[in-house]
């Protein structure tokens, strides 16, 4: 086998796992926002319940990756991601036996630090282990994970809650989950290996110096602003129409998994065919893009709402616009900055989504009363276009950058020759002795 062949069969086995992962981390979460809602609507959740419910994993998830960052630069991508999937299973399985309201609160409570540990890992994972020209390719197969999540695990636990509950679904995933260690201690790639690794306090003072110069960073302060603004606008979009879809619409869980089947076969050709064609253009514009026909779908709640099938389409759209920004949102994160830093930059922006999710998941369900599905849409749409503005304006500094840079070391070049000049010339024009 050649040095091609073996990076080749290294790089398959890590994307194949990672997307496997990624598939029963985005399947159990995502159904979460039609299961929640589904057991307000049996009687079995109040409002108010089913609201911290919904809030509790995107919380959780958010302070766990910021702690899940700084933890994986210190211990390994593989280790902290082999600890995240155990918790995911020992939080899911034990579901099905959740009969009390704060016993269920504290299981999600757990399920999402999992989520939160696992979400940002599988790119940063692939990231220090393969080339850099390889890894929006990576990237781009391990996220149809996430959208066959979607596509697959979503629709087949929604209608497994016909014959059984949410609850017995997620302890389904949860098994899953615990099946999927050992191939991910076998095929995901080992850290490499330091010469000797600085003692912990050492290492905590420099980590903490370094970390000065990430917060410090506008360009990155300006992603996790966007990331955090976007996703509480899509939070609050998602659980405000799972909740029209059952209390206004009267649907079951069976009638909503054509939604979530649509939406994944839709992100699953963005991930493989739409992306590769966007390639050449840099990621702030592709993620610009995204937001900008978010936007577009959002204001067209009106015809959107109209009947099952223009819901369908409506939902699903809103589900692709998304998945076009995912590979560029990560390759930012990780390419920008200290290498170090890398974990820390990830945890940091997974806080900043993930407590967007929780803002727009109370948003979602409080306003959808008071305002309507229709104002809620539009009032997302406002904030995507906005977000689709920083990405922009992030993308023209990068463009001035690069136009300057070339003239400043043009001038820097003329400096160095007359210096030169002076040098070997002198002051007056006449050769300086040596």
């Amino acid at each position: 086998m050649t040095a091609l062949e073996k990076e080749r069969s290294n790089e398959s086995r890590a994307w194949k796992t990672l997307f496997f992962v990624s598939l029963i981390n985005s399947a159990q979460a995502a159904i979460a926002v039609v299961g929640i809602p589904s057991l307000a609507s049996d009687g079995l959740l109040s409002g108010a319940q089913a609201t911290s419910l919904l809030a509790a994993l995107p919380i959780c998830a958010g302070v766990a990756a910021a702690l899940a960052g700084p933890i994986s630069d210190r211990f390994g991508r593989k280790r902290t991601l082999l600890a995240g999937l155990s918790l995911l299973g020992l939080s899911l399985l034990p579901h099905a036996l959740a009969t009390h309201y704060l016993g269920l609160l504290a299981l999600r409570c757990l399920a999402g630090v999992a989520t939160g540990v696992l979400m940002g890992l599988p790119s940063t994972l692939l990231s220090d282990s393969f080339r850099k020209d390889r890894q929006l390719a990576l990237s781009g197969k391990t996220l149809c994970g996430y959208a066959i999540g979607q596509t697959v695990g979503v629709p087949l636990g929604i209608w497994l809650m016909d014959w059984s509950s949410f609850l017995w679904v997620c302890s389904l995933y949860g098994a899953l989950a615990l099946c999927s260690i050992p191939f991910a201690k076998a095929f995901l790639p080992n850290a490499r290996r330091e010469a000797r690794k600085p003692e912990v306090a050492s290492w905590l003072r420099n980590y903490a110096k370094r970390s000065k110069e990430t917060l410090k960073d506008k360009d990155f302060n300006l992603i996790a602003a966007a990331s955090f603004l976007s996703f509480t606008a899509l939070s609050a979009f998602y659980v405000s129409f799972a909740l029209w879809l059952f209390n206004t619409a009267q649907l079951r869980p069976s009638e909503i998994a054509p939604m979530y089947l649509a939406g994944g076969i839709l992100q699953v050709i963005v991930f493989t065919a739409v992306l590769r064609l966007l390639t050449k253009l840099r990621p702030q514009l592709t993620i610009a893009i995204s937001l900008i026909l978010n936007t577009i779908i959002f204001s067209s709640v009106h015809p959107g709402l109209a009947n099952l099938s223009s819901a369908t389409l409506f939902f699903a759209l809103t589900l692709a616009a998304v998945s076009l920004r995912i590979p560029g949102l990560q390759y930012l994160i990780n390419n920008r900055g200290d290498p170090l830093q890398k974990g820390l930059r990830v945890s940091l922006n997974q806080t900043s989504s993930h407590l967007g999710k929780a803002f727009g998941s109370i948003l979602g369900g409080s306003l959808l009363p008071i305002l309507g599905m229709h104002q809620i849409a539009l009032s997302c749409g406002v904030i995507t276009l906005a977000c689709s503005l920083l990405f922009l304006r992030d993308l023209f500094s990068e463009l001035n950058a690069e136009q300057i840079r070339p003239k400043a070391d043009g001038n820097q070049r003329g400096e160095n020759f007359k210096n030169q000049k002076f040098e070997k010339w002198g002051s007056s024009g006449t050769h300086v002795a040596n």
